[in-house]
């Protein structure tokens, strides 16, 4: 059942956030509880903020974090981050959250959903096999300073 995020669920968020990008293919070892939960407060606290958790026999086992938007062309929400505990990766939970994300987006209004990942990761082919479609004429840029 997804269920809205409430600030006593930062903990357990923090812990599945590190521990789903800990691992492989991530493997993002900089990656801190601390400096997770500084990020996670820090998108909680946005304006727009819609966030879920997922809970398996009653315990926190996934969340997914974004933003609604009044974007150009109508409401999205943004998906910042989404988290299943690695253990439940691959067990169709992600699948479930996102169509259930769908239904309670769509139910604010929300005309479309966007996220942003790469193409190299897991992520991209699950988003893809969830109906996601790449925009080819949009593009992230970065530069290290």
């Amino acid at each position: 059942m997804l269920n809205m995020y409430r600030e006593s669920d930062l903990p357990a968020c923090v812990k599945i956030y590190v521990e789903a990008f800990n691992a492989p293919p991530l493997s993002y070892s900089f990656l801190t509880e601390d400096k997770a939960e500084r990020y996670l407060r820090d998108l909680t606290h946005s304006p727009g903020f819609m966030g879920y958790t997922y809970r398996v026999n009653g315990e926190i086992a996934a969340f997914c974090f974004g933003r609604i938007d009044d974007y150009f062309e109508g409401v999205m929400y943004e998906l910042s981050e989404f988290a299943v505990t690695p253990a439940l990766q691959r067990s169709g939970i992600g699948t479930e959250i996102m169509r259930l994300l769908e239904t309670k987006a769509a139910g604010y209004g929300v005309q479309a959903i966007n996220l942003n990942t790469s193409r190299k990761l897991p992520a991209f082919n699950f988003y893809k096999k969830n109906g996601y479609e790449e925009i080819s004429e949009n593009v992230s840029l970065m530069k290290l300073l």
